[in-house]
This record gives structure tokens, C-alpha cells and sequence, in this order.
């Protein structure tokens, strides 16, 4: 794509509202977005969409409401150590290079100035995958949930892939039903990461298994279920978890429902229809980042899910945090959405 396209698709209005420019940012996939009339006047970054969701900001309000009004820019024909110098004082993954009248000219990216490497990372990624997946019957009637196909792999070596692709290389799979095709699976073949196995005896329940995890696990690591998929930065997960200190993070995703109703509005005898209102929320997308420390106070052998376990974080005085993601995520637990996501993945090529 040409330079000029790629900043054509991260302008933004300062009246457009936020869930739309959130939809551009997605889509453009930069991770920011720069608001202009005639000159930039603001930009829009990850941060602070994040910073957005986590005080309530109506999402209906124009993007203006959370832009940064003060970006830092650099004069077009700077050379490319400044731009260099600038992210690195300051912590920013973009510069917007501007004109003597302020409009934009180009849009200089971390990639630009940096060379692209993967670093080999040491936490490990624990991946849930002992249930029985009854929402997908009667597909796991025959193969543990963990091994439906997603194109021409089972989903847990997709999500392993994605993450491996981020320097991951230490993956521990908590098994259960039918746990050795997923053994069989996994056994003898060659693969860049390392997969272990922790095997329950009775049904856990989502976090039961972290309880058998005592002694493999002494850094943070990230816990995920094995029917999601989180698009992000998980290096950036990892930094915002520790930076704030939290023992648990919870990765909640911006979800859309639509009533397909018209709404009846009440205000004591008086009423309006509202017709087919929609709602914002941040869900629970089943990946969490959790300290060791977290380990101990998970009762060993009992069936415990995941909001039981933030109770008890929670009651032994640990901090605890969510992570707000506004990209794209699939969850391919259910039929529907295991469909949506299949057609999705064929739609944008994303299973390569």
C-alpha cells in the first residue's frame, strides 16, 4: 500500500463518533489515528481508547473527546533519528510528519526506524483445554474441543501459533476430556515451542487446573482458554500488567449488542420509542496475565471457575486490573460464532 493511502485511512473527523473511529482504527490496523480538518489537530492512539473505555466515556460522543489535542510531530525532511530519538524519549510507536502549515504529510511507524525481531520471550502461555466443549456438540462428541479444525489446524495450535509468532515458546496444556487425541496430537511432532502437559483426574472447571500449576510456574505468565482469539500485542499486555502492579489482568474486549426492538424510553407518564438501540460493553474474553503468587490461594483438586479465583485474589488483598481491547477477537466456543469466524478467517486471510 502507498504511504498516502495508508495516512488517507487513519484521518479521522473530530465529530465522527468514537465506536466509528474505533471501526477505522480496527480495520486501517496501525493502532492509531490521526485527527484532522484542514491540519492535524489531534491523534487517537491504543492508549487512549484504552484510557477512554476504562472511565466510561460514551462512545457515542465524537472522537474530539478523547483525542490527544498535543501530539508530538516532526517537521517534514527531519531525518529519521529524530523520529527514532522521539519515540524512544517518549514512549510512542508513531510520529506524524507535518508541513509549516501543520497538515500532514507522512506518518513515520515503529517499524519504520526499527528493525523488525522477534524476541524469544520466557513466559509461559497456559491454555485451558479440558473441557468438554458441549456448546460445540455434536462435534465433541467426537474430538475434544481444543481439536475442532480452524481451516487446516485444530484451534489450540492456532492460538499456539499466534502466540509463538510474538516470541512465545512455552506453552502448558491443562487437559481432560479425551485428553490423549490431543496427546497424540502433539506427541512426536516437531514444532519451534515447547508443549507440556498437566492432566486432571475430575473436571476442574475453567481455573481448577491453575492449582496443579504450583510448581511449574514461578514468573508471571498468561492463561488463556483454548476457543479464543485475542488480536494483540501481548509483549504490550505483559508491560501494562507489571507497570500497574497487578497480580491478575483480566483482557476485556468492546462487544456491540443491538436490541432489534424499539425500545420504549419511560419518564414518569411520558415515553419515546428509541428503535433498535445499541449498547457497548467490555466483556470477558477468557485471557488473563496472573503472578505466581496467585497459585497458592487456589484450593488444589477443586472445581473452581475463573470469577471464583478473582474473588479470592481479590479477598487475600492482591491487586487486581483489567486490560481494555478494542481489536478484533473471536470466539469460537459456539456454533455460530465458530462459523462467523471461519468465514472471517477466509474473508481476511488471517489462518496463515
Amino acid at each position: 500500500m502507498r504511504r498516502a493511502e495508508l495516512i488517507e485511512k487513519v484521518k479521522v473527523k473530530a465529530e465522527v463518533p468514537i465506536v466509528r473511529a474505533l471501526e477505522q482504527m480496527d480495520r486501517a490496523a496501525l493502532q492509531i489515528l490521526l485527527v484532522t480538518d484542514d491540519k492535524l489537530i489531534g491523534t487517537v492512539t491504543d492508549g487512549d481508547v484504552r484510557r477512554a473505555l476504562l472511565e466510561g466515556v460514551d462512545l457515542r460522543a465524537p472522537v474530539a473527546r478523547i483525542m490527544n489535542p498535543h501530539p508530538r510531530v516532526l517537521l517534514v525532511g527531519s531525518p529519521r533519528e529524530a523520529a527514532r530519538r522521539l519515540m524512544l524519549e517518549h514512549g510512542i510507536r508513531h510520529v506524524p510528519l507535518v508541513d509549516t502549515q501543520g497538515r500532514v504529510v507522512d506518518l513515520i511507524l515503529w517499524q519504520d526506524v526499527f528493525l523488525p525481531c522477534v524476541e524469544s520471550r520466557s513466559e509461559a502461555v497456559v491454555i485451558m483445554a479440558g473441557g468438554q466443549g458441549t456448546r460445540l456438540d455434536p462435534f465433541t462428541k467426537i474430538l475434544p474441543k481444543p481439536m475442532i479444525p480452524l481451516r487446516d489446524k485444530p484451534i489450540v495450535e492456532v492460538i499456539m501459533d499466534r502466540f509463538h509468532s510474538q516470541g512465545f515458546n512455552r506453552f502448558i496444556l491443562c487437559l481432560g476430556y479425551k485428553a490423549e487425541i490431543v496427546r497424540l496430537y502433539f506427541n512426536g511432532d516437531s514444532r519451534p515451542y515447547r508443549t507440556e502437559f498437566v492432566q486432571e483426574d475430575t473436571p476442574l472447571g475453567t481455573a481448577g487446573a491453575l492449582s496443579l500449576l504450583a510448581e511449574r510456574l514461578g514468573e508471571t505468565f498468561i492463561l488463556t482458554n483454548c476457543d479464543i482469539i485475542v488480536e494483540l500485542d501481548y509483549g504490550h499486555l505483559l508491560e501494562y500488567h507489571r507497570e500497574h502492579g497487578y497480580a491478575l489482568t483480566v483482557v476485556g474486549a468492546l462487544k456491540e449488542f443491538v436490541v432489534p426492538y424499539g425500545v420504549l424510553r419511560m419518564q414518569g407518564e411520558d415515553f419515546w420509542i428509541e428503535e433498535k438501540p445499541n449498547f457497548h460493553f467490555l466483556v470477558n474474553t477468557g485471557l488473563y496475565v496472573l503472578e505466581p503468587a496467585v497459585l497458592p490461594v487456589i484450593r488444589k483438586g477443586i472445581c473452581v471457575d475463573m470469577p471464583e479465583v478473582i474473588a479470592v485474589v481479590r479477598k487475600a488483598g492482591m491487586r487486581i486490573g483489567v486490560y481494555p481491547h478494542h481489536g478484533r477477537w473471536f470466539d469460537v466456543g459456539q456454533w455460530e460464532e465458530y462459523q462467523r469466524t471461519l468465514r472471517l478467517f477466509d474473508a481476511m486471510d488471517l489462518g496463515e
